[in-house]
Parts: C-alpha cells; structure tokens; sequence
C-alpha cells in the first residue's frame, strides 16, 4: 500500500494520511465502515471495511451483538417452555386418551376370546382332584410347619437375658431386671469365691452353692450375700456341719462326724460299766467266801 491515504468523508476529501494516522482515525470513529479511501495504489476509491486491518472494532461489536441476540433468544424461549409447563401444561387431553383405550381395548379382548377358546387342558382336570389338591397343600403346609420349628430350635439363641456384667468385684452371668442380676445365675471373684444359685434385685438372696478360697463349700439358703436359713457346709477335709445360720453365723450343729464319736464314747462307757459290774461281782464272792 501507498504512504499516503486519501479519505472523502461528509462531501469532503481528507488527507493525505499515513497508514498509522488512518488507522487512527478509524479506531477512533472519525472513520466509518462506509466512508471512501483511496492511495495512489488503488485504480478507484472503496469503502474503508473493505480494507484489511483497518476497520476491526464495528466487526467485534456486531459479532457481540450478534451473541446477546442469541442468547437472549434462547433465554427466552426456555423460559417460555418452562413458564408454560409449570403453570399451564395439564397433561394429555382426554381425547388422546380415550383413543390410547380404544387402541388398547381390542388386544384384551383378544387375549381373553383366545383364552375361552382354547383353555387349559389342565383346567379341566383340577375340579376332579380339589379334595386330593387341598389334602396335599395341608401336608405341605404341616410339613412346612414342622421344619421351620425344627430350624427354630437348632438355631434358637440362648435367653436374651442372659447376659456378662461386673458384679461386686468379679463376674456375673445370667439373667438381668432393670440392668441388675435377677434370677439363676452364676457370680465368680478373682480371690476364689464361686457362687451359682438365686439372685434377687441384685443381690445374692435364694437357695445357692457357695464356695469359698480355703475349699469350704456352703449349700443352703442366702439373704444379702450371707448364709441364712437352712444349709450345709462342707470342709476339705470332709466334714459336714448342717444346721440353721443366721446372717452368716452358725446357731446349729448337726455334725455327723460327731454323732459317730458319740456311740462309740457311749460304746465305751457300756463295756466300762460291764468291766465295773463284772468286778464287783467278784468282790462279792470272795467277800461271801471269807465269811
């Protein structure tokens, strides 16, 4: 292109310009798209957006235009499309429904003219054998019942109550009221105690089994943890003291080891009392004699 650029603009011809200065000028707005420019180049005078490079800004603005134009159509149109179906869309009308029915209807009357048409040979055979049917579903039924009983006692939980709690230093297991032991249980101490009988409210209260670290063993009644009422306690050795105890102390003896001491001291003092009559007998022969 020349250095100098001619521009005939509002019936007027401007210039000379240099390519800058144009550019300029046209950036600035000073000249439009359809304005005329010429250089010494150029045969005849053409407008300034057909010039490359020179006329940029119009173009952008008109493709932005061109984009809000879209989108704001665009926006429009969904929002139409929604407005309409959230206010005003009702569903299908009743005449497209009733020929979806109609459409419909024909195939199920169909289906059910072929069905009495062909029936079942098998259907005609099941009146004839109800009773026996009937007969064989009770069977069933029972048999059924008898299994699942069967599968509910092999795997049947142990009771829900029992449960594993510390209990005054050791071990509970059993039942439990209100998180408490209640009922059959068994109650196991480090230090050796062992106890496997009633329990009450928490407490050791019943009849029971109670061992003791030394080997004793106590079976008898209990109230608070303690030997009360009728009961048995054996030694290691052994030896058995029955009788009646009050609050974990002893108030009656029935020692059988003792019973037995006592018929043979009462054996004894029998043959001491045979020994001192056979003596005095004696005596008085010899006395009779001397006379």
């Amino acid at each position: 292109m020349g250095n100098h650029w001619f521009v005939f603009n509002k019936q007027k011809q401007k210039g000379p310009y240099t390519w800058q200065q144009l550019w300029r000028e046209a950036q600035a707005g000073r000249i439009k798209p359809n304005d005329l420019v010429w250089n010494k180049t150029m045969k005849n005078w053409i407008r300034a957006s057909q010039v490359p490079g020179l006329i940029t800004k119009g173009r952008r603005r008109s493709y932005l235009a061109i984009a809000v134009i879209v989108s704001a159509v665009l926006f429009f149109a969904m929002s139409g499309t929604a407005f309409y179906y959230l206010f005003f869309y009702t569903g299908p009308q009743p005449s497209a429904l009733e020929e979806e029915q109609e459409e419909l209807e024909p195939v199920e009357e169909t289906a059910e003219d072929t069905a009495l048409e062909d029936p079942d040979p098998l259907d005609t055979e099941e009146p004839a054998n109800n009773n026996g049917n009937a007969e064989n579903r009770d069977r069933e039924e029972a048999a059924d019942d008898d299994q699942n009983e069967n599968s509910d006692d092999e795997t049947a939980p142990t009771d829900p109550g029992e449960q594993s709690i510390s209990f005054q230093g050791g071990t509970y297991t059993g039942p439990l009221k209100d998180g408490e032991p209640h009922g059959y249980g068994v109650w196991t101490h480090p230090d050796g105690h062992r106890y496997e009988g009633d329990f009450e409210d928490g407490s050791i209260a019943g009849y029971g089994t109670m061992t003791f670290p030394g080997g004793e063993q106590y079976t008898g009644y209990f109230k608070d943890g303690k030997a009360h009422g009728e009961g048995t306690m054996t030694h290691p050795d052994g030896r058995k003291v029955s009788g009646k105890w009050v609050e974990g102390v002893y108030q009656e003896e029935e020692d059988t080891n003792d019973n037995d001491n006592d018929t043979g001291d009462n054996d004894e003092e029998e043959e001491n009392g045979d020994s001192n009559n056979e003596n005095s007998a004696d005596n008085g022969e010899d006395n009779s004699n001397e006379s």
